[in-house]
């Protein structure tokens, strides 16, 4: 092997070294560059991913007095409204809705009343649905880190049907505190002032349409003696007992054969 050879491949490619000189460069450009910038990025996209369950203080901004709060709320058709037409405590009897929803409304005095009429299917049988009405008042809070608190009155009450349960109908107290993680209000181009509320276990509502600018509500007192602990039933009643226009017996049983059809479907 001539020496011509051994200094013709042992001679280094510069045009190699120049790439890898390049690439070395790059290389700490972009740690230096991503040293930089992550604290801004951090800083800017943090917050949007936090939201405002962090527990920290926030400022109560055109997100939430776009409108005011106070007024009635109520999702879909907007059928299910807070008040003397949809329950009386007095008796213990709800006047039941055309459709299901939630309805709530809210005071300028920190008084709210919740509303809500829903079904529940059966992942095993789903033609065995549950139906609940469910009435409650009390007061709210708007908290510092953006939640809400609905303590009820004590005077609250809710109807269980079950279609497959050996006692079908149950009336008995319901005095839940509603916990609201996050809300806020935005205006809609067809739907006009529009509230999203997230539920504790980061779940939402429906959207609730503004049925109202003031609040639909029975009088902000206690409205029935409540003498028997929240877990005991008050009472029962029949599946054809029929309260107002709409017996929930009877809409389990439609609803039950639509199922079994595979009319329907529930979305909760």
């Amino acid at each position: 092997m001539s020496d011509g050879y051994f200094r013709h491949h042992q001679r280094p490619n510069k045009s190699n070294q120049s790439r890898e000189a390049l690439a070395v460069c790059l290389s700490l450009r972009h740690s230096l560059v991503s040293s930089m910038f992550l604290p801004l990025f951090l800083v800017a996209v943090l917050p949007a991913v936090l939201g405002q369950n962090t527990g920290d203080p926030i400022v109560y901004d055109l997100q939430h007095n776009i409108t005011s709060l106070v007024g009635t709320w109520s999702t879909g058709s907007m059928h299910v409204i807070p008040g003397p037409d949809f329950a009386e405590p007095a008796e213990v009897r709800f006047t039941y809705p055309s459709t299901t929803g939630v309805g709530v409304s809210f005071s300028d005095d920190g008084w709210y009343e919740y509303a809500q009429y829903s079904f529940v299917s059966n992942a095993t049988d789903p033609t065995c649905i549950t139906g609940y009405m469910l009435w409650s008042h009390g007061t709210y809070t708007n908290e510092v880190n953006g939640s809400m608190f609905l303590v009820p009155n004590g005077d609250g009450y809710q109807q269980v049907q079950k279609t497959c349960a050996a006692v079908s109908n149950l009336i008995e107290n319901n005095n839940d505190t509603i916990v609201v993680n996050w809300w806020n209000i935005k205006q809609d181009t067809e739907l006009g002032f529009v509230l999203t509320m997230q539920k504790f276990d980061g779940t939402y509502w429906a959207p609730f349409k503004q049925y109202s600018t003031s609040p639909n509500m029975l009088p902000t007192q206690k409205l029935r003696n409540v003498t028997l602990p929240a877990d005991v039933s008050i009472g029962t009643r029949s599946l054809e007992e029929r309260s107002g226009a709409r017996s929930l017996g009877v809409s389990l049983v439609l609803m039950g054969a639509a199922f079994a059809f595979g009319l329907v479907s529930i979305a909760l």
